[in-house]
């Protein structure tokens, strides 16, 4: 439409949007839940997850983790600290001290359904 923006604003105004990065550019999901089903699930978000001690890694496209981490932060996971994002890869944090095995399964299981 012609405005300036720096791409800090358009990606946080298009994450604040809901608007969803795939093969074909971003798009809006016409529900914010089906949009994370679809992503997670469709276009494989998700591309590896390893755990070490208290910690997830988790690999994504690129320009993917943000959106991951902060789908995981909102997330019913309860035994998620927080999360730590990059461009491709997302560093989940475990409440246990020895969680991250168990949490990386969580993921696997949270990306199967969508949610």
């Amino acid at each position: 439409a012609g405005y300036r923006v720096t791409q800090a604003t358009a990606s946080r105004d298009l994450e604040e949007i809901g608007a969803v990065r795939g093969s074909a550019g971003y798009q809006l999901p016409n529900s914010t839940e089906a949009s994370l089903s679809r992503v997670l699930s469709n276009e494989n978000l998700i591309l590896s997850v390893e755990a070490s001690g208290n910690l997830a890694v988790v690999r994504t496209p690129p320009g993917g983790a943000q959106l991951l981490a902060s789908n995981l932060d909102r997330s019913e996971l309860n035994s998620i600290i927080g999360t730590i994002a990059g461009d491709d890869t997302v560093v989940v944090i475990s409440k246990s001290s020895s969680g991250g095995s168990t949490l990386a399964a969580a993921i696997k299981n949270y990306a199967k359904k969508g949610r």
